[in-house]
């Protein structure tokens, strides 16, 4: 589903973004909880212990591409999933939304932001390694998808967000 084509879509983010900058990021998720930010269009992310929280990261306006994570998925592990515009201010939610949270009885990610889809569908990681920037180190790719948000809580290039998100199917 293609909700803007890419090309308009990141040149209206530009002129339109917070501070006239637009920013893509990456996000690893499980399998089970991609499915309840597709079907919700709201992510959740965890506390931040040791770093700037994620609302000091990740603004309105900002990317955000969905990557799911091997461990426990079913046929989406490995795959950039989906990219979402930012369209609200983080707030914080106690009600369990996330599956292991309802499971657990607890929340486990707090803050919450609103989405809008841009783009869904899949393109495998390990192909577009080659030509990913922020991949600097190919011998060790998984590295650059850990961490909330991944690439060591950096933005990626826009030429990259533009690969992703012209490579999904």
């Amino acid at each position: 589903m293609l909700v803007l084509p890419i090309l308009t879509y990141i040149e209206w983010g530009i002129k339109y973004s917070i501070g006239g900058r637009l920013r893509y990021w990456i996000i690893t998720v499980s399998e089970e909880n991609w499915h309840v930010i597709k079907s919700s269009n709201v992510y959740g992310a965890p506390e931040s212990q040791r770093f700037n929280p994620i609302y000091e990261l990740i603004k309105p306006g900002d990317i955000v591409i969905f990557y799911v994570k091997k461990r426990g998925s079913k046929g989406l592990g490995g795959k950039f999933v989906g990219a979402f515009r930012v369209i609200s201010d983080w707030f914080r939610e106690d009600k369990p939304l996330w599956p292991d949270e309802v499971r657990e009885g607890r929340v486990k990610y707090p803050w919450r932001v609103r989405l809008e889809p841009i783009k869904l569908g899949t393109v495998g990681f390990k192909e577009l390694v080659p030509i990913l920037k922020f991949v600097e180190k190919k011998e060790k790719p998984g590295a650059y998808l850990v961490g909330t948000p991944a690439n060591l809580r950096r933005p990626i290039p826009e030429e990259d967000a533009r690969i992703i998100l012209n490579s999904m199917k």
